[in-house]
């Protein structure tokens, strides 16, 4: 099966329309294997996904190691990487390591760090775990209210004069292709491209069936600057493919509200005899302004679910509903 290519941006660089994202290979919610992540890696790559998203927060570093490994079996022009930058690894006793969401991982602990030091110290550590000489997408990472709280506006400033300026270096002497943003905050990610001239953003959860907080501002703005928005995040935490009883919403109980919209949207779905996983994933790429959207797959089996639901035949009509829900 062949996967479609989408220029990011005003870049140069063609991004397959679906992306790996290397959380679950990081061991996010459930503890995989070094096999079992290797054979999704080797499925990805077999059905030309073959643009791998990381961070050195997933798993503290297994997510890269496990992606580094797999990808010395390839030359560097058979794949893209996309990594992110803002929290260093410091070696920790594995009985001290908070792991938060994620069921397993190196004997790590991230550092948050935003300064230019920071950001370099994190960038060295991700190419020897990733094996790589250069990164094509280098994306500042959740500089958010929901990362940050109220230390949000310091690590804000932080960022633009440490990070951003640490990546325009890195690209400079040609170790980075593109520099971006890794968000879950449309209005964030908006406050940033209206500052400084950035390549792309991954931005997560905000243009999905059940939110569309994306077309607020930042769409506009990012269709003005050229810069390239890539999507994380279309099944919200997993409402949208597991439906309600096993899912969360950003990782907390589901309003009422979303509640409501999802068995809406769910009914149309059934109405039109579609699954709803696969409207999930084609909405996003309706918008031609998107590049690409990553996919967060634990087992080997969801890579092909996932393209089947991207090749299944929506009707016109189908939309046209689903606008007059939305709005």
């Amino acid at each position: 099966m062949k996967i479609k290519k989408r220029l990011l941006g005003n870049t140069k660089i063609k991004c397959p329309i679906i992306g790996f994202g290397g959380a679950p290979v990081g061991n996010l919610f459930r503890n995989l294997t070094n096999l079992e992540a290797k054979l999704i890696l080797k499925e990805s790559q077999k059905n030309k996904i073959n643009f791998y998203d990381t961070s050195p927060l997933y798993g503290y570093g297994l997510s890269e190691k496990r992606i580094g490994n797999f990808l010395k079996s390839l030359k560097r022009n058979q794949y893209l990487i996309s990594t992110k930058v803002g929290r260093y690894l410091v070696k920790e006793d594995k009985d001290k390591i908070d792991r938060g969401i994620f069921k397993g991982g190196l004997n790590f602990r991230p550092v948050i760090d935003y300064t230019y030091d920071g950001v370099m110290r994190s960038f060295e550590q991700s190419l020897k775990r990733l094996g790589v000489d250069h990164i094509d997408l280098c994306l500042i990472h959740d500089v958010d209210y929901f990362t940050h709280k109220n230390k949000f506006d310091f690590y804000f400033l932080q960022s633009l004069k440490g990070a951003y300026v640490a990546l325009q270096k890195l690209k400079e002497e040609k170790l980075i292709k593109a520099i971006g943003l890794g968000l879950n905050d449309a209005e964030v990610a908006n406050k940033f491209i209206i500052k400084e001239q950035f390549d792309c953003v991954l931005l997560a959860g905000r243009y999905t069936l059940l939110d569309r907080s994306a077309e607020d501002k930042f769409f506009s703005t990012a269709i003005e600057k050229k810069v390239g928005i890539i999507l994380a995040g279309i099944f919200n935490s997993g409402i949208l493919a597991k439906g309600l009883k096993k899912s969360t919403y950003f990782y907390k109980p589901i309003p009422t509200k979303t509640k409501n919209k999802y068995m809406e949207i769910n009914k149309l779905c059934k109405k039109f005899n579609i699954p709803i996983q696969a409207a999930s994933i084609q909405f996003p790429l309706k918008n031609k302004n998107v590049s690409s959207i990553i996919l967060g797959m634990d087992q080997v089996n969801q890579i092909n679910e996932n393209l089947k639901y991207l090749n299944i035949k929506i009707d016109k009509d189908f939309w046209n509903y689903l606008d007059n829900i939305s709005t």
